[in-house]
């Protein structure tokens, strides 16, 4: 990200203020990143090597709600990679076919949104092996839908247990459920992506967002 600071009282276009709780960027004054809106993330390279992640916490403003302050903190909420939207997923789906692959059916998002296309068995085990404390993992059907979005995602959360949330459609047909067991998280997401019935069994599922 470009060093941008703010020493007039307001950000150049297309920036926004923000303050950063520790990390490299905790004792800087009149920061600004790209915005509105402000980024979920902001992966700040470190000088000893490796990234240092801020997670959004909340959006304010001191005394003008034209100048918005986004407030970055490290212990904020995890926050899953984004879905491919529809281009995405069509410039995906044409690649595949230009490499001769076929139809483009699923696409594995990693903990940084970077896809895998049609990841198999041992890809997905990987995947889910390698999640870090506060990191998702999301599969997303790409088979054509009339609505909404069709997935699985997975957090690994920093009591080590397993988030998982699962969504055939719009925001309403989405639910979640929690396991303590790497077994059998990867068991149902295997089932799920070979679309076999018994992935649902694992675990006892609510309506996501009562009592989550």
């Amino acid at each position: 990200m470009e060093d941008v600071f703010d020493t007039t009282g307001r950000p150049p276009k297309g920036w926004m203020h923000a303050i950063f709780h520790g990390g490299p960027y905790g004792e800087d004054v009149g920061r600004c990143i790209p915005g509105p809106p402000a980024p979920e993330l902001l992966a700040v390279p470190l000088a000893e090597g490796g990234v240092h992640t801020y997670r959004l916490w909340t959006v304010g403003s001191w005394s003008d709600p034209e100048d918005p302050i986004a407030v970055y903190n490290p212990d904020g909420p995890p926050v899953p990679p984004p879905l491919l939207d529809g281009q995405e997923q069509t410039w995906l789906r044409e690649r595949h076919q230009r490499e001769g692959l076929g139809p483009l059916n699923l696409v594995a998002l990693d903990a940084r949104g970077q896809p895998v296309r049609d990841p198999g068995a041992s890809t997905i085990e990987s995947m889910l092996a390698g999640l870090q404390h506060r990191e998702h993992m999301v599969l997303q059907r790409l088979a054509d839908h009339d609505e909404g979005d069709w997935y699985l995602q997975v957090l690994f959360g920093e009591d080590d247990t397993y988030e998982v949330v699962h969504q055939a459609g719009t925001a309403a047909e989405r639910e979640g459920a929690w396991s303590g067991s790497w077994g059998a998280v990867c068991e149902a997401v295997l089932c799920w992506v070979a679309g076999e019935s018994g992935w649902r069994s694992a675990f006892e599922w609510h309506r996501w967002g009562e009592g989550s």
